[in-house]
């Protein structure tokens, strides 16, 4: 055994030679007896377990303390706050939530595609005439009265 599995040993079992497996214990007080560095971890591991002991003694349960906490906490609820307006039931349900921010993107794409479609941004002028010169003008074949002139119905 060396220092390494030493420590694991002491972390596992503890400084107190009782508590040590019997088959193994002659073998770790032999290392503790001749090795310095494991007589300084053996040293270390029994002022952990006094000061563990130590805290373990002081912190004793109350059991009129545990009473009162556990008649506290089996009392009545205290009253919830209701907020002054309520968002319907849909909103709030898990398969719509994470649909109602991409609703709201794909809305206001549609609309700024309108607002685009009806400024004509899209559109190239010529800045002499100040006239579109848009080789595929649709709305004229929509809004004028005679789209194609020459072509007769």
């Amino acid at each position: 055994m060396n220092a390494e599995l030493l420590q694991t040993f002491l972390d596992r079992h503890g400084a107190d030679p009782a508590r040590w497996p019997a088959h193994e214990r002659a073998k770790v007080e032999g290392l503790i007896a001749g090795d310095p560095e494991a007589r300084r971890a053996f040293e270390k591991a029994r002022r952990l377990d006094a000061a563990l002991g130590r805290y373990g003694d002081a912190a004793a349960p109350d059991n009129a303390a545990l009473a009162r906490l556990t008649a506290k906490l089996n009392g009545p609820l205290p009253a919830q706050k209701r907020p002054f307006w309520r968002l319907p039931a849909v909103l709030l349900d898990w398969q719509f939530a994470p649909a109602w921010p991409r609703m709201a993107a794909l809305a206001c794409c549609a609309v700024l595609g309108f607002a685009i479609g009806l400024t004509g941004i899209d559109r190239q002028f010529d800045t002499q005439t100040t006239t579109s010169v848009s080789s595929s003008d649709v709305s004229a074949s929509v809004f004028e009265s005679e789209p194609f002139p020459g072509v007769q119905p």
